[in-house]
Parts: structure tokens; C-alpha cells; sequence
């Protein structure tokens, strides 16, 4: 803990001198923040510590880091989780600020909100959402004319088709990626080409076609071997691209990745020489000592019947867990467990090792399949964990407030005579108004008393229309004119401006429409609460920018906190 604090505190100096030093900037380095060396702070003590980096965000946002900047930062934590209703909260996040100015003018802004709605839709299971965002991000990458990274982002395509059970389809997508990339003697496709390769090779995995895995690993290593030996014909300046001294470290890395999938393929068809040729390899390389390493093999060596190494790595890999066991990670454990208890003729062992991992992923099967009032639990759920977000935030301003109310206390006090003689002042104007408006009132309610039949048919007739504006939907046409109005409703336009110079203070007709869809907007946020503001914007005829605009005028708040209230 005490180095948790040590490390905040170093990135909290290295913030406000930064802030200090700096003017303001553009979105990259906004009221002083240097945004990317900020992020890769945060993000990297978020790997290890999330529950002390929260509280630390929310530090940050205190002093004048961006709220879209801060909500960003939670999404991405929320999303690297093992918890599903911390998924829920990264979603609904990212669905939130997806439909910001920021994220509308700013590409980059976009792309890192789609990248956290990608990788929560893929964790929570939701292939549905999961393929929607992919593609929009796809789009995006092609609208901002890096072709690559479009290709590169398709690939992930051809795995959710195969998820949602479109497995030549998936299989296609990848080639067609995988065809687009390979021969480019540049980086960034080469490095792409390789991604997308290996993509395949977990979905061959998945599909148990598993000797297609090794001529694809081959190709993947033959393209290291080439790189490595005429690294300057790939040189192409992109970001991704490594420095001389890190281009062996990278090859190493793929290139062991293949030793793994070609022990992992060689083991599932039972070709235990070259499966212990490539396992042998794999455990040279530092990687095999690395956490996710380790964890990498423990299936090949339970195909070796080498059940102790696998049982130490799954005890470290349980270890690691802690509590968070309700998920597929431990429920392959549990599996593996069982297989290798019955191995070794613990059969009391295997069978209730399997109980657990029967129990566990029928309940896991269960989460999948959930019915739509559990996921709107489960949303409601993440939205009191945003809440309790938004409390904590709160209470940290009341502090702030509190001190600087006792600032202004102190200076009020100097003032207090003149303030007396304010509100003495104020008082009597008050009380002119009031009997100014009693006498109004009383002049209204004697002209009301002698109304005439004609005035009352005329306040009838004017009532008629706006129903009959709310019924035919009339409001819901952006470009709706005034003759256009007048015409649907049977009247001339000189009538409908005298009824509403007689029964509603005059306004224009486009004021009066406007009215009417800020009353349906408001109806339709209560009744309708799964529907977005956005939607119901279009549902109304208004823009969302205009309807935002428009409510926060007449009802001093945005159509999103009306929306929360109820």
C-alpha cells in the first residue's frame, strides 16, 4: 500500500509541474495535462492497483483533468475486469461518451472509447454489440484513411462471426484480411498480417482444426525470419514500428508464440515428439517465465501427463484469482483439475473436482443466456457503481465548497450592514410586485368571469389543435413550415397566430411547435426509459443538439439529468 501511495504521489508532482509549466493546448494536452504521458501513468498502475486509482481520478477531475478525459479512464479499468456488472459500468460509460461533441470531433478521442466498448462487449459475451463496435471502428480507421488499421480491426470481425456461429463466414473474413496484407514488405501491414494470422489460429482452435494450425504458424514465423534479416525494406516510420535494438525482442515474441501453437496443435493430435520439441523451445524463451506464459501451457502439459507442473502453474493462476472465481478461467481449472485427479487415480478427487466444474459453467451457461430483466438488473447495478462514482466525486467538492464557504462567511461579514439595507430594499420591491400582480390577477380573473361563449369555443378549437398536432405526429417533421402546419390543421396561418396571441402569450408558431416537442420529449424520457436522448430527439423532430439546447432553457437542466431524475 505504502508503495501504492509512494507511486500516486509521484504522478500527482509530475502532473501540476507539468500544469505549471504548460499553457493550455489542444485535445492531447488539455488545461495543462499532458494527456498521453498522464494515460500511460495511469493505465500502467491501473494493471495492478484499480481500487487506488480511482479515488486518484477522481483527485485529478477535482483539479481541472477533463470529465470526459476522467470517465475515460474509469471505462478503460472498469474494462480490463473480471467482474460482468464492472463490464455493465464500462459500457454504459462508453455509450455515454460516444455521443459527446469530443468524441464526434475528435478521431483519436473515438477510437479509444470504441476500443473500451470493443473489449467490454467481448468480455460480457455480447457478440451483438461486440461486432457493432468493431465495425464502427472499422469505419472510422477507413474515414480517417489508415486502410491498415481498418484490416487490422476486421480480422477481430472474423471471430465474432464464428461466435455467432457463422464459422465459414468467419474463416472468409480472415482470409480476405490475411490476403489484403500478406506480400507488403512494410511494417505496419507485415505486423497487421500477423495479427490477423493469429486471430485465425485461436478461432482453427476453437473450430478443433487443429492441424490447419501449423502451416499457418510456419507462415507467421517465416515472415519473422524475413523481417529479421531485411529489417530496412520494411522500415515505413509508423508509430508501431520497433527501434533496431527492440526488432529482436519482437520477433522473439511472435516467433514463440508460434512454439506454442505448434505444441498446442501437435498435442491435440497426439504427435507427442514434435508437441515436446516445440514445448522444449517455448521454455527457452523468457516469455515461458512470465505469468501469462505459464499459464499458456498448462494445457499442453496436461495432453503430456505432466500433472504436477500444470497443477503448480493452476495453483499460482488460483492464487491470482483470489475470490474472483465465477468465471470461465476457473472453471477450466476446475476441468483440468478433475482430468488429471482421475489420472493419477484419485477418483474422489476427479469427481468432485468435476461437480464444481459442472456446477460452475452450467451457471456460467446460465449468465449467457440470461433473460432481458436480468441484464436490465445487472445495467442497474453498474449504474449505482457509477453513481457511488459520482458521490465520491460529490464529496470531494463539498470539502472543497465548505472551505470556501467559510472564506466568503468571513468576508460576508464585513458587508453585513449594506446587505441589510440590500434586503430591506429587496422587500419592498417584493412587495410592490406582489400587489402589482394582485391587482393582474384580479383584472384577469374579472376578464376570465366575463369570457364570452366565442372565446371559449376559440380556447376549444385551440386545444384541438395541438392535439391534433401530438396525434398526427406533425412535430415529428424537422422541416415542418408554417403553411405546411395551418394546412394539415385546416385553418388559415392568421388564425393560429390569433389563438396564440390569445392563449399562449403570443409566440411564433414555431416557438408554439417547439413547445409541443419539448412536452413529448418529456413524456417519452419518462415512459420510455431504455430509449437514448438521441432517439428521442429524432423522435420529436429536433436535432440532439438543438433538443439539449432547447430543454436547458426552458427547464434548467439537460434532457439526460430530467431523464435520471425520474
Amino acid at each position: 500500500m505504502q508503495k501504492v501511495l509512494y507511486i500516486l504521489l509521484i504522478i500527482t508532482t509530475f502532473i501540476f509541474t507539468r500544469c505549471t509549466n504548460a499553457g493550455i493546448r489542444e485535445h492531447d494536452d488539455m488545461n495543462g495535462f499532458n494527456l498521453s504521458e498522464v494515460s500511460e501513468q495511469v493505465m500502467n498502475l491501473a494493471e495492478t492497483h484499480p481500487a487506488e486509482v480511482l479515488p486518484f481520478i477522481d483527485s485529478l477531475q477535482d483539479a481541472g483533468f477533463p470529465d470526459y478525459e476522467a470517465d475515460l479512464f474509469r471505462a478503460k479499468i472498469y474494462s480490463q475486469s473480471l467482474d460482468n456488472v464492472k463490464y455493465d459500468t464500462a459500457i454504459i460509460i462508453g455509450e455515454r461518451l460516444i455521443q459527446l461533441d469530443v468524441a464526434k470531433e475528435n478521431p483519436q478521442y473515438r477510437q479509444d472509447v470504441l476500443e473500451v466498448l470493443i473489449l467490454a462487449s467481448r468480455l460480457r459475451h455480447d457478440n451483438e454489440q461486440w461486432l457493432r463496435w468493431v465495425k464502427e471502428k472499422a469505419d472510422l480507421c477507413r474515414e480517417q484513411g489508415d486502410e491498415t488499421e481498418a484490416l487490422r480491426t476486421e480480422a477481430e470481425i472474423g471471430i465474432i462471426l464464428t461466435h455467432l456461429g457463422r464459422q465459414e463466414e468467419g474463416l472468409k473474413k480472415l482470409d480476405d484480411v490475411i490476403a489484403k496484407l500478406d506480400g507488403i514488405r512494410k511494417f505496419n501491414e507485415m505486423d497487421a498480417c500477423i495479427i490477423a494470422m493469429r486471430r485465425k489460429v485461436n478461432v482453427l482452435y476453437e473450430l478443433g482444426m487443429y492441424s490447419d494450425i501449423i502451416p499457418l504458424a510456419q507462415r507467421i514465423i517465416a515472415k519473422l525470419d524475413d523481417y529479421e534479416q531485411h529489417p530496412d525494406e520494411y522500415h515505413d516510420g509508423t508509430f508501431r514500428e520497433p527501434t533496431p535494438n527492440v526488432i529482436p525482442s519482437y520477433c522473439d515474441f511472435y516467433r514463440v508464440k508460434c512454439y506454442s501453437y505448434f505444441a498446442e496443435a501437435y498435442a491435440n493430435i497426439d504427435d507427442i515428439a514434435n508437441t515436446r520439441r516445440y514445448l522444449a523451445l517455448y521454455e527457452q524463451s523468457p516469455y515461458s517465465q512470465t505469468f501469462e506464459g505459464r499459464r499458456t501451457i498448462a494445457p499442453i502439459l496436461l495432453k503430456l501427463g505432466e500433472y504436477d507442473k500444470m497443477l503448480a502453474i493452476y495453483d499460482e493462476v488460483e492464487q491470482s484469482l483470489g475470490t474472483d472465481t465465477v468465471n470461465e478461467i476457473y472453471s477450466t481449472i476446475l476441468l483440468h483439475r478433475s482430468l488429471a485427479a482421475k489420472a493419477k487415480g484419485e477418483i474422489d478427487e476427479a469427481f468432485d473436482y468435476m461437480s464444481r466444474h459442472n456446477t460452475l459453467s452450467n451457471y456460467l451457461n446460465d449468465q449467457l443466456q440470461q433473460s432481458e430483466a436480468h441484464e436490465y438488473a445487472a445495467r442497474y447495478r453498474a449504474q449505482e457503481q457509477q453513481m457511488e462514482i459520482e458521490r465520491h466525486i460529490m464529496h470531494n467538492r463539498i470539502i472543497q465548497y465548505t472551505l470556501l464557504s467559510v472564506i466568503i462567511l468571513l468576508a460576508a461579514t464585513t458587508f453585513f450592514l449594506l446587505y441589510t439595507f440590500y434586503q430591506k430594499r429587496r422587500l419592498a420591491d417584493k412587495n410592490a410586485t406582489l400587489a402589482k400582480f394582485i391587482d393582474e390577477y384580479s383584472r384577469q380573473k374579472q376578464r376570465l368571469q366575463d369570457a364570452t361563449d366565442e372565446s371559449e369555443q376559440q380556447l376549444s378549437m385551440f386545444l384541438q389543435m395541438e392535439e391534433r398536432i401530438i396525434e398526427g405526429r406533425l412535430y415529428k417533421d424537422q422541416g415542418i413550415q408554417r403553411d405546411e402546419i395551418a394546412e394539415a390543421l385546416g385553418v388559415k396561418r392568421e388564425t393560429i397566430n390569433q389563438l396564440l396571441n390569445q392563449f399562449a402569450n403570443g409566440i411564433s408558431i414555431p416557438v408554439w411547435i417547439n413547445n409541443i416537442r419539448l412536452s413529448e420529449a418529456c413524456r417519452m424520457l419518462r415512459e420510455n426509459p431504455e430509449m437514448t436522448v438521441s432517439a428521442i430527439a429524432d423522435e420529436v423532430g429536433l436535432t440532439l443538439r438543438n433538443l439539449q439546447r432547447l430543454f436547458r432553457e426552458q427547464y434548467g437542466m439537460s434532457p439526460t439529468e430530467y431523464k435520471i431524475s425520474h
